[in-house]
């Protein structure tokens, strides 16, 4: 893969390095610029020693968001080393035991985000933490700025809580295609199985779109992306073509619905042969002119091979394609696209697709098309990754001048040279999830909120949806009566996100209403932790209860417990009750380090909860100052998130309220097979145990209401005559 893919000059990223092999082996191979990162500080240690001169070091574990990581280092092997514990290994291979260790991580989004080079390659072995790297890379992934990544899968992956599929599909979606390497074979992985889900060790390549075709040795060539259009819900009914050439594109046009067709070309000739053309055809325009960013007279080369002609002089084109050369010169108007389109009566309302194609002038003749870009929804253009031409603008200047105009970029393709080729950009998509404040209750909404606004963010799209409780609440964007329409739909149908249908589509969905309640294992979040909490701060009078709230708990002797234990409609399912003995058993345990400890109750029904807790001082809503709020749960969940240490219940009310507690460093739950309290992660747990049932366990943890079910009456019988 070093031979095949990696040259001289080129940057190569080594995630996970350990003692540097491949490293080393890349430049006995090439002149490369590395960057290597490892976690382990006696692996760094050895690195340092080795190629303090050759290689850039960090000493940082790569990961999903800038903040320190716990990394497991083993004794046995340090190269089995990772930020998640090989549980299914350690007491058979890793007797000695490990160490923990604590490490800046930083996700390589931050990493390079100062700098617009194209990542040649990206090797990663982090021992089951590919998933989460990947997550913070997105950017640079969505961007294509990594042509190829090499990542390793095995059993890893078991102990992670990760999938194949997870990493799949995130690529995929990003427009990567996915190789398995075996013995220096490549066999594409274009949809996937249960039977790929093997966790057997492999290593697999990931090719971004615009490559995979020369390193598969398919023929393709560039075509207009009309189907592609149509997958972001465009159909283009008039069109701006600058740089018209010959107008050969008019069957292509035809034939996909165009009814008004401006053609805008800078050489004479061919202008005036497209006048004659379309003599016939008045939904036709021709602009003879120089699409620019500024009124006035320019030279224009004219070359051999007169596609290449250009405002610009030849420069890596020459290189490229040393047999066309320009032929002559010549003076041409140059004008913006706005005046010429007024000039000629176009209506700016009629143009709602942009075809360019002007050998590197491509942002002179955008920067002149501002006014025109605000009705147009989609543009395929020429880009540049070198200067083919003297002055042109790469791709990146592109990608930053139309993500100022919300447009994002969505499928790249350079099928005769890695230099140049041609993209498709979009108007930023909507996405949106109208069971918002309709599906369940205020945690329900609050994660389905969470869920589009991560999900936009990730594949930069724009997030819609309607009004619900937490614009009242939070400091979040806010929803509107009427949110639009969208035409695609698609339903969640997994709990956790290693078996979601979301996190697991290979396909990005743009102009989607998707639906669900999106409480996976909340790892799937922990990249968006700084905006989600930022996002859940409260606003108003909410903000006012909380500091009221603070300061009641500010004036107890001792560390405030905030515990919520739900009754009401609880009792059944996965919805057990949780015995008030089991917080008490818990609490008294605590209350050993804490003896000055007070105990804010949160419930649904406090008068039958309280009194089991007349042990320890007691606080409660009726501890604060009476309140206007709209919204009569919310004292208790912003409690819920002001304790020193925090007791849920099986409730993705109480977990949510627990993710925003910046306070606790202790947080418990329920867990019904062991009936007791056990601590949890917010940020790294699942939002609801789903292992048993109230039924399964017994009565002390039901309702009167499921124990009246037939169906509950009916199996306690079977048992009973079973054990007589």
């Amino acid at each position: 893969m070093i031979a095949r893919c990696l040259r001289d000059g080129d940057i190569a990223l080594d995630v996970g390095a350990h003692h540097g092999k491949w490293s080393e082996a890349v430049l006995a191979n090439c002149k490369a610029e590395i960057h290597a990162f490892e976690a382990s500080t006696e692996a760094y240690s050895v690195l340092t020693n080795t190629f303090s001169d050759d290689l850039t070091l960090n000493w940082n574990a790569v990961t999903n968001r800038n903040a320190d990581q716990v990394f497991t280092v083993y004794r046995d092997d340090a190269r089995l080393s990772s930020l998640h514990r090989r549980h299914s290994v350690e007491s058979s291979l890793l007797p000695l035991g490990y160490d923990e260790i604590t490490v800046p991580g930083i996700t390589l989004d931050t990493y390079w985000m100062h700098r617009k080079d194209q990542i040649r390659f990206l090797k990663m072995d982090v021992e089951g933490a590919e998933y989460d790297a990947l997550r913070g890379t997105v950017g640079l992934l969505r961007r294509g700025q990594i042509d190829f990544l090499q990542f390793e899968y095995g059993g890893t992956f078991l102990d992670a809580g990760t999938t194949l599929r997870n990493v799949w599909a995130l690529l995929r979606r990003y427009g990567y295609r996915v190789l398995r390497v075996n013995k220096g074979r490549f066999s594409e992985l274009k949809t996937f199985s249960s039977r790929h889900e093997n966790y057997q060790y492999s290593n697999y390549l990931a090719i971004h779109e615009r490559l995979a075709p020369v390193f598969l040795k398919e023929k393709v060539g560039i075509s207009l992306e009309f189907e592609r259009m149509l997958e972001y819900g465009i159909r283009p009914s008039g069109v701006l073509h600058v740089g018209a050439h010959q107008g050969n594109e008019i069957s292509t046009y035809r034939k996909n619905g165009i009814k008004n067709v401006v053609f805008i070309e800078a050489n004479p000739n061919l202008a005036s042969g497209l006048k004659d053309r379309f003599t016939d055809q008045p939904d036709v325009k021709v602009i003879e002119a120089a699409a620019s960013e500024t009124e006035g007279r320019a030279t224009f080369n004219i070359t051999s091979f007169d596609q290449s002609s250009s405002l610009l002089p030849l420069k890596e084109h020459a290189r490229l394609y040393p047999k066309i050369k320009v032929d002559h010169s010549i003076e041409v108007r140059t004008a913006r696209v706005d005046d010429l389109l007024v000039e000629e009566g176009v209506d700016f309302q009629a143009i709602d697709f942009i075809a360019m194609d002007i050998q590197g002038a491509e942002l002179m003749a955008l920067r002149g098309a501002t006014s025109c870009l605000n009705n147009v929804k989609a543009l395929q253009i020429e880009i540049n990754y070198e200067q083919l031409y003297e002055g042109c603008a790469l791709i990146t200047e592109i990608d930053e001048f139309l993500a100022k105009h919300d447009f994002i970029r969505v499928h790249t393709q350079t099928p005769y040279s890695e230099a140049w080729g041609d993209a498709l950009y979009v108007r930023r998509p909507m996405v949106g999830c109208t069971s918002l404040g309709k599906m369940g209750r205020f945690a329900n909404s609050l994660f389905q909120y969470m869920f589009i606004h991560t999900y936009a963010r990730d594949m930069d799209y724009t997030p819609v949806h309607q009004m619900w409780s937490g614009d009242d609440i939070f400091n979040v964007i806010p929803g509107t009566a009427s949110p639009p329409i969208l035409p695609n739909k698609f339903e969640e149908s997994g709990y956790e996100f290693k078996d979601s249908s979301i996190t697991g589509d290979p396909k990005p969905r743009p102009a989607c209403d998707f639906s669900g309640f999106f409480q996976y294992q909340t790892r799937y979040y922990l990249p968006h932790q700084e905006m989600i909490r930022d996002h859940m701060t409260f606003k108003g009078i909410y903000a006012e209860r909380c500091d009221q709230i603070s300061a009641l708990f500010d004036a107890q002797p001792g560390p405030v417990i905030t515990a919520h234990l739900r009754r009401g409609d609880f009792g059944t399912g996965v919805f057990f009750i949780a015995p008030e003995g089991w917080y008490l058993d818990w609490l008294s345990t605590l209350r050993e380090e804490h003896p000055k400890l007070s105990v804010y109750i949160a419930s649904d029904d406090i008068n039958a909860v309280k009194s089991a807790f007349s042990d320890y001082p007691l606080l409660t809503e009726a501890d604060l100052p009476k309140s206007e709020l709209t919204h009569n749960f919310a004292t208790d969940f912003i409690a819920l998130t002001q304790g020193d240490a925090i007791a849920i219940s099986n409730s993705s009310f109480s977990f949510a309220a627990s993710m925003l507690n910046t306070r606790s460093k202790l947080f418990v739950r329920p867990v019904l097979e062991r009936e007791r309290l056990e601590p949890f992660d917010p940020w790294n747990s699942s939002v609801l145990l789903r292992g048993s049932e109230a039924e399964d366990i017994g009565e002390h943890v039901m309702s009167k209401k499921a124990m009246g079910k037939s169906k509950y009456r009916k199996a306690k019988l079977k048992k009973i005559f079973k054990w007589r």
